[in-house]
């Protein structure tokens, strides 16, 4: 046994050594961006194709309300996400979290907010269901596994 993890396994005897999949600032900012900018790039192409024009000014109203909600909503519901998975050291079922659970949570939101429980919508919300899952897989690499 060296020196490092002798000290490791006293750490976590101790409880100051968390074991799991360790999510760190840097990965979680790298995930919300890619997450809210691929949500944001559909969006906007669904909105675009279906609006008469004023796609500028669509642009910029799609830049601050989802950037704002996002960040608002969709951030906190991953750094929350992650720490409850932590424990989990399954990456490929953060993945399948970070589908499941933004989707189910942006349903409810949304049918709270009038957009109706119907299968039209849900399938709307899953687009941010899988731009999350997709922002989750982006930080594979720059998670701590212990």
């Amino acid at each position: 046994m060296t020196h490092d993890s002798h000290n490791e396994e006293m750490l976590a005897r101790s409880g100051l050594l968390r074991r799991g999949v360790i999510l760190t600032g840097r990965a979680l900012f790298k995930g919300w961006a890619i997450t809210t900018t691929l949500w944001l790039i559909g969006l906007y192409a669904v909105l675009a194709a279906t609006s008469q024009g004023f796609w500028f000014n669509l642009g910029l109203m799609v830049l601050m309300y989802g950037y704002g909600v996002s960040f608002v909503i969709g951030l906190p519901l991953g750094w929350i996400l992650g720490h409850l998975l932590r424990p989990v050291r399954n990456q490929w079922l953060h993945v399948a979290a970070f589908f499941v659970v933004p989707t189910l949570s942006f349903w409810a939101l949304g049918s709270l907010l009038g957009f109706g429980w119907s299968l039209e919508a849900l399938a709307l919300w899953a687009t941010v269901g899988l731009a999350a899952a997709v922002g989750r897989l982006a930080v594979w690499k720059d998670v701590f596994v212990r």
